[in-house]
């Protein structure tokens, strides 16, 4: 039985596996990045329909106006090709944003399970005695026990709040995201928007303790954002 890893480039997949290889496995910085990748087509998919649609909404029409008259001839208001060519092209880019949120999703679940790999490898190499593990050190070397970011507010009954994160917690992990490869917090603002609705292991500091919780962003909660929170660098 293979084991399959998720990799941005299906066709290194599809030849690993022809050889009866398991694609390899990649890093949780590396698996973020092509994440990243990943955000940045559906970004720019999303662009283009805004766009279209735009367009349509210009010319008096939208996806399902019909194009003729009441007598069933042409109208002539309208520019018929290029509202069929803009109606061909968001049906295509809707299917091609569906495809992607799915990559994405993949992408996601790959980043999470090497994170966990990861620290599970540098729990077992670096064993630690429960007086060692708490408190947390600032000065800590590794890495994901390192703070990287505070909160500076959180909104009553949010998901943030839901989750346990309180004022002034430290961030020392949020899912695959860490102090070495937070590039100021652009990856774990990525990592949210694409998480909405799955929950996301969360490593904080309060105090002089360390806790874990679980976050799942969402919106309709009755405020703004899908977290409830404001966190900044440290």
């Amino acid at each position: 039985m293979l084991d399959y890893y998720y990799t941005a480039d299906p066709t290194q997949s599809i030849l690993c596996i022809s050889m009866g290889l398991p694609p390899p496995k990649m890093s949780s910085k590396d698996l973020v990045a092509d994440a990243q990748q990943l955000i940045k087509k559906k970004d720019d998919i999303e662009a283009q329909l805004r766009e279209l649609e735009a367009s349509l909404v210009s010319q008096g029409v939208g996806m399902d106006q019909p194009l003729v008259d009441a007598g069933g001839f042409p109208r002539s208001d309208i520019d018929i090709v290029a509202v069929r060519t803009s109606r061909h092209l968001v049906h295509r880019l809707r299917n091609d944003h569906k495809d992607i949120m799915k990559e994405i999703e993949q992408a996601l679940h790959a980043i999470h399970e090497a994170s966990r790999q990861e620290n599970e490898k540098t729990s077992s190499s670096s064993p630690m005695t429960t007086a060692q593990q708490q408190p947390v050190s600032s000065s800590s070397s590794t890495p994901s026990l390192v703070p990287f970011a505070r909160v500076n507010a959180v909104a009553p009954d949010s998901p943030a709040y839901e989750a346990g994160l309180r004022r002034e917690d430290k961030l020392l992990q949020f899912g695959s995201i860490h102090a070495a490869n937070h590039d100021r917090l652009q990856a774990l603002n990525q990592l949210v928007r694409c998480s909405e609705g799955s929950p996301i292991s969360v490593t904080i500091l309060r105090g002089d303790n360390q806790q874990s919780l679980t976050l799942t962003p969402r919106q309709g909660w009755g405020g703004r954002g899908t977290l409830g929170c404001h966190i900044v660098p440290i």
